[in-house]
């Protein structure tokens, strides 16, 4: 026996020789977090070479971003005209007043739904996520037609505020796409979730923008129709309405509901009542665990990067190059916006689903988040260039920093994987998608005043030659990315 162990060659050479045989994982599989070189594999890509990708239900997935189109729809068609309308309401009788009152009615909308947002997370894993998308779809048209007809300032403000109140449609969207989805095809399901947004907002711009004062331009349809031209601003509020309407229908006829049923448990009595398929929600106290904070802080950071690129982008291109902007007229401005928009959406639509499903959600999210930093630091070297008259150069600085933030977008997408897998079961999607919900709301009820003010400082006192913006947006990314690679590498849960 001795001899024979002694005289074996496979146990005397030494493990890590040059000429041992290679692992044969014929008889034996390749441990799962192992890949051929050695290196490490994500799960989501063990997830994807191991299980057969599930085909996505395309109508009901169609109905959800139909649905997600409306809410940008009814909170951004009053942006391109909201000052002349209260100019003309007579609320104030100086243009440069109009700032104040426009974003306090563009921001009570996202305070309003700040309050009721998580609640109606909660309703939905209780009531079913159908019943809570139609009341949003009905509140929706109906402040979007009441807005459109207000003639003073309260009732701007009651009619936005209603809206906000009973919009909770978005946290419950991403609680339908994630059971309308699994792990195999949940890159292609989420993907479409921020192209629905972009949508929404191109039509927004696009409505809010075209029917204002629609009979002075076509004066034979104000004779025909005179409340047009009495109010107007009621057409393009009752074309904003027409989408949630409609959707809502649509949805009532054809959305099936996607909340996992309840099961029914007889009583020694002889009662019926019911039982949670698995465990049951969970409450707010609960859900806030210290991963989940972690996350919720992580998304608030991302939220308020993407509004203050978003909303500061177009000021600083109206900007004077001396003051520190670029002097844009409005047609490159809108062209700037529209390359923005397209490359958003390509990038979502096209390369997110082929990054998750091979790099991981989380360390993808880890690497779009550090890509804010040089959107923001590339911005203010585009005023140094246009100084310099090399107009070339502004606009391939401002590709490339519009670019950078379209790739850095697809880390909202990652966000909602994330947090959909971090629910502590799949009855409390509908709570932790309220509580995300209710940080987004919170980021825009204080993002665009916040970064205009200092904006608008910057450039009126002349901080670091206009700039001071950009250094503290710069300082904000990094604090978002260093939160970021404190998360958890997994979120997943069996039970979810």
């Amino acid at each position: 026996m001795t001899g024979t162990i002694l005289g074996n060659e496979s146990e005397t050479r030494p493990l890590l020789s040059p000429n041992a045989p290679a692992a044969d994982y014929s008889t034996h599989p390749r441990p799962r977090d192992a890949s051929p070189n050695g290196s490490e594999i994500s799960e989501d890509t063990i997830t994807k070479k191991t299980k057969k990708v599930t085909p996505l239900p395309k109508f009901q997935l169609f109905i959800a971003c139909f649905v997600r189109v409306t809410e940008p729809i009814a909170f951004m068609a009053c942006f391109p005209f909201i000052n002349q309308m209260i100019l003309e309401l007579g609320i104030v009788d100086d243009p440069r007043k109009t700032g104040f009152y426009a974003g306090l009615i563009e921001s009570i909308f996202a305070v309003a739904e700040l309050l009721t947002v998580f609640q109606w997370g909660k309703a939905s894993d209780r009531w079913g996520r159908k019943p809570v998308l139609l009341i949003g779809c009905a509140g929706a048209a109906i402040s979007s037609v009441l807005f459109g007809f207000s003639t003073t300032f309260p009732m701007m403000i009651l009619t936005r505020t209603i809206n906000g109140l009973a919009n909770g449609n978005v946290a419950v969207l991403k609680s339908v796409i994630s059971e309308l989805s699994d792990e195999t095809n949940q890159s292609r399901a989420f993907s479409f979730f921020p192209l629905s947004m972009a949508i929404g907002t191109i039509l927004a711009s696009s409505i809010g923008g075209y029917f204002p004062h629609f009979a002075n331009r076509f004066p034979s349809v104000g004779d025909a129709i005179p409340f047009i031209r009495s109010h107007p601003y009621a057409l393009p509020s009752l074309v904003a309405a027409i989408f949630p309407l409609t959707s809502g229908i649509v949805a009532f006829f054809y959305m099936k509901e996607t909340l996992p049923p309840k099961k029914m448990k007889i009583l020694p009595n002889g009662e019926e009542v019911h039982e949670h398929e698995h465990e049951p929600p969970v409450g707010l106290r609960d859900l806030m665990t210290p991963d989940i904070n972690k996350l919720m802080a992580s998304f608030g950071l991302l939220q308020l990067q993407g509004i203050c690129f978003g909303g500061l982008l177009p000021l600083f291109c109206f900007t004077p190059i001396i003051a520190g902007g670029l002097s844009f007229r409005e047609s490159q401005i809108g062209l700037a916006m529209s390359i923005r928009g397209i490359a958003t959406i390509l990038v979502q639509l096209l390369a997110f689903p082929f990054l998750q499903t091979r790099v991981g959600t989380v360390r993808l999210y880890k690497f779009l988040v550090v890509l804010f930093i040089p959107a923001f630091v590339i911005l203010p070297i585009t005023n140094v260039f246009a100084l310099k008259g090399q107009g070339w150069a502004v606009w391939t600085g401002l590709a490339v920093s519009m670019g950078l933030y379209s790739i850095g977008n697809m880390a909202f997408a990652c966000n909602l994987i994330m947090t959909n897998d971090a629910a502590p079961n799949r009855q409390s999607l509908g709570a932790i998608n309220g509580l995300s919900q209710a940080v987004s709301s919170a980021m825009r009820a204080i993002g665009p005043g916040s970064a205009s003010a200092l904006f608008a400082l910057s450039v009126d006192r002349q901080l670091l030659h206009g700039h001071l913006i950009w250094l503290v947006l710069v300082l904000l990314s990094i604090v978002s990315a260093g939160f970021a690679m404190i998360l958890k590498s997994d979120y997943r849960k069996k039970s979810v």
